[in-house]
């Protein structure tokens, strides 16, 4: 960033959020703190008044939601960079979100450790959206064709409105391993880990435990990921492959056995994983693995054939 003075607007009506954002930015030299807004309303009239060159702004806001408030604010103070900053995931509502004109897109749960590069991102005029939703949307700059984020390079199985093809495959690979949970975790090269952008039936605990999953990690993906192979557990309680976390969180969650698939094209190329969980006991029965394998040769295929058309 430049050495000069950089004015930065926050807008969020959860006050303690508010000043966790505040306090983060304010020491951080060029970063200064202009204003703060708690309403969508007043968020247009001090943007206009103030013309900051920053712009964090909530998306669930009274008086004004934060979508019709950027889009106000693209007309009277149209040199903000907008970041939104809010907790809501819907793919549709990040890209109304982004359709504004704002810059980027920062989930409030990755805010610890993406706040900072997503403020240096929109500030040097690149665009920016939470690794989270990475599977749902491929950010470029404003030359186009770069497939690379802050750190994380795109699987080139992901591509914007993919989410839909995830979802069916995750739902008929539950359904055909009699599965009550699952996941699909895509590889993010860049940082060495899966990352879920798929599941079913999971509540909050374990969603941000395995958030994201490295080959380290002493849990049924990382192990069939480390190894390459599908990796099967008949009984969380008792197997000695977790960590006591990682038992914890699964069993809090009623999940009792569980497989992870790799999911691997036919280039051989390590695309992410698929895993379904069970309340029982005993994982999948021997039959349904044609099945499962089936299902995923031709998730790939499928993806892959639309991929193509856009590498060539």
């Amino acid at each position: 960033m430049a050495e000069s003075s950089i004015s930065v607007f926050v807008v969020d009506d959860y006050e303690p959020f508010r000043r966790f954002i505040c306090t983060e930015l304010q020491n951080r030299p060029p970063l200064r703190i202009v204003a703060e807004a708690a309403d969508g309303g007043e968020a247009v009239q001090k943007a206009g008044a103030l013309q900051p060159e920053l712009i964090l702004l909530d998306v669930g806001l009274p008086t004004l939601n934060g979508i019709e408030a950027a889009k106000q604010i693209r007309t009277c103070a149209p040199e903000s960079k907008i970041l939104f900053v809010s907790e809501n995931r819907s793919p549709p509502m990040v890209d109304e979100a982004l359709r504004t004109g704002a810059r980027g897109y920062l989930v409030k749960s990755d805010a610890a450790r993406e706040l900072l590069p997503a403020v240096e991102a929109v500030l040097q005029g690149k665009q920016f959206v939470s690794a989270s939703l990475a599977a749902s949307f491929l950010v470029t700059s404003d030359e186009g064709a770069s497939e690379k984020r802050q750190g994380i390079e795109f699987n080139p199985y992901l591509r914007f409105g993919h989410s839909g093809h995830i979802s069916e495959f995750l739902a008929s690979i539950i359904n055909a391993t009699a599965a009550d949970f699952g996941t699909v975790q895509l590889f993010d090269s860049a940082n060495g880990v899966l990352r879920i952008v798929a599941q079913h039936g999971f509540e909050s605990e374990f969603l941000r435990y395995f958030d994201t999953v490295s080959c380290k990690d002493k849990c049924v993906c990382g192990t069939a990921m480390n190894e390459g192979l599908r990796t099967v557990v008949t009984n969380v309680a008792t197997d000695p492959l977790f960590s006591s976390d990682a038992r914890g969180v699964l069993l809090r969650g009623n999940v009792h056995s569980v497989q992870s698939t790799p999911l691997i094209d036919r280039s051989g190329r390590f695309v992410g994983m698929v895993s379904t969980h069970y309340i029982r006991s005993g994982g999948p029965m021997s039959h349904m693995w044609k099945h499962l394998d089936d299902l995923a040769a031709s998730f790939l295929a499928k993806i892959k054939a639309e991929v193509r058309p856009r590498e060539e």
